[in-house]
């Protein structure tokens, strides 16, 4: 993402790199996945943010052949960095599990937490996702709905411990299971900044997301807050398919903004950032 907006659910964090392939057949030209039947309690206003490139949104050709993927990483109780961050490696994996590369943050003042990866690109840019793993953390597995081609793309990562993300639970009441994953991202529109008013599919089903109310997630909400962020906990391990969606005009249909192939791994925080798609269903 351009923009320091992906910021985490209050079940975990945000992030910086990776992402699926492109669906080569897609097109701006073909129907978009219209979502019917709506779901329960779906909103009725437009999504709100800068949607004009949905549809095209295709990620210009890198322009070398390795990018550095950059973001900050600080803590969830200290997220201005007001004392010293520790230092989390950052590793970049192709989508195969090859490491590409890896750092760690600088914890310095006036650093306070950057970091800057680089790997190398295919014709394509950037395509895989990036771990972030520091001891007495949980570790964060990340996906971008597109390619990452150059080097605008940033993030900001909260770094959570296993303690806050059972508080978070108990304030929701919640129940967390052994051996799943927890899953947490943000619609984006074409600024990279959060909407609202958006959808979240998971696996064919709506049922269970928590969207972000200003920090945290609540359970008073079908659809998202001008953040554009959800939290869904308790996923069994395995692939993981994400779609937002969202209506395009007064009184259109729920149709599909973004959607994202991810990986739930037991114990694992997996963030998603859902960019407006290129075509149909990318």
């Amino acid at each position: 993402m351009k923009r320091a907006t992906l910021l985490l659910p209050g079940l975990m964090l945000v992030l910086l790199a990776g992402c699926p392939s492109v669906d080569d057949d897609d097109t701006a030209e073909e129907d978009p996945e219209i979502l019917d039947p709506e779901p329960p309690g779906a909103p009725t206003a437009m999504v709100d943010g800068r949607i004009t490139c949905v549809g095209d949104n295709e990620p210009p050709d890198p322009s070398a052949a390795t990018l550095e993927l950059t973001g900050w990483v600080r803590t969830w109780d200290d997220p201005e960095a007001e004392g010293l961050p520790p230092s989390f490696e950052v590793e970049a994996f192709s989508p195969s599990g090859s490491s590409l590369g890896a750092a760690f943050t600088n914890p310095n003042p006036g650093q306070d937490g950057r970091v800057a990866v680089t790997v190398p690109v295919t014709d394509d840019g950037f395509v895989g996702h990036v771990m972030i793993t520091a001891e007495g953390y949980v570790p964060v597995r990340f996906h971008n709905s597109l390619p990452i081609t150059n080097t605008d793309f940033g993030g900001w990562v909260w770094a959570i411990t296993a303690e806050e993300v059972q508080d978070v639970a108990d304030d929701l009441g919640v129940v967390l299971e052994a051996d799943t994953g927890i899953l947490v991202g943000a619609i984006h529109d074409c600024d990279s900044f959060g909407m609202s008013n958006g959808v979240v599919v998971v696996d064919d089903s709506a049922e269970g997301v928590y969207y972000v109310e200003g920090w945290d997630p609540v359970d008073s909400r079908s659809f998202s807050a001008p953040s554009g962020r959800f939290a869904l906990p308790n996923l069994a391990p395995g692939p993981v398919t994400v779609k937002a969606f969202g209506r395009l005009e007064a009184g259109g249909p729920l149709t599909l903004l973004s959607r994202v192939d991810g990986q739930i791994v037991a114990d694992v925080i997996t963030q998603v950032a859902l960019e407006p798609r290129a075509g149909v269903t990318r």
